[in-house]
């Protein structure tokens, strides 16, 4: 090696299976650090606009009713700070192979979450914890073609 790299006797003193395995078991937990945060995103982005959709629900439909209004209250706050599990229960009736696979990266992240204390979940790649997030997400949130309608004559 040229440069002062290869100048640093400590460098070439140090042993290549170690330096394989210690930058391999950095590299798993940067993995479990972008899954974890890929949900985290996802989480809260899911649950704004499940909020926001009943609140406007709510608008829409003009409901007075105090025990109906107390009921969609109780409700917007489950979706915000309740059990994700019970957020994504409903959406199993469009795709429920695709909730499956949204709720193993969810125990996936909170495995990575708590510790990962207990028994480790199907593992999770950032790569999967992505591109199955954003399947549901444009499942909810479908985006726009760009094309607008045209009037006609």
């Amino acid at each position: 090696m040229d440069g002062m790299l290869g100048k640093d006797d400590r460098f070439k003193e140090l042993d290549r299976r170690k330096l394989a395995k210690d930058a391999k078991f950095t590299l798993d937990q940067m993995d479990d650090l972008a899954v974890l945060v890929l949900f985290s995103v996802f989480e809260s982005l899911v649950r704004d606009l499940v909020a926001a959709e009943i609140k406007r629900e709510v608008s829409e439909k003009s409901v007075t009713h105090s025990v109906l209004l107390q009921a969609i209250q109780d409700l917007v706050h489950q979706v915000e700070e309740g059990s994700f599990f019970r957020v994504l229960g409903p959406f199993k009736v469009l795709d429920p192979d695709l909730v499956e696979k949204v709720n193993q990266v969810r125990q996936y992240r909170n495995w990575v979450a708590h510790g990962k204390r207990g028994k480790k979940p199907s593992a999770v790649t950032p790569r999967m914890a992505y591109e199955r997030l954003s399947q549901f997400w444009n499942l909810l949130n479908p985006p726009s073609t760009g094309l607008q309608p045209v009037d006609s004559p």
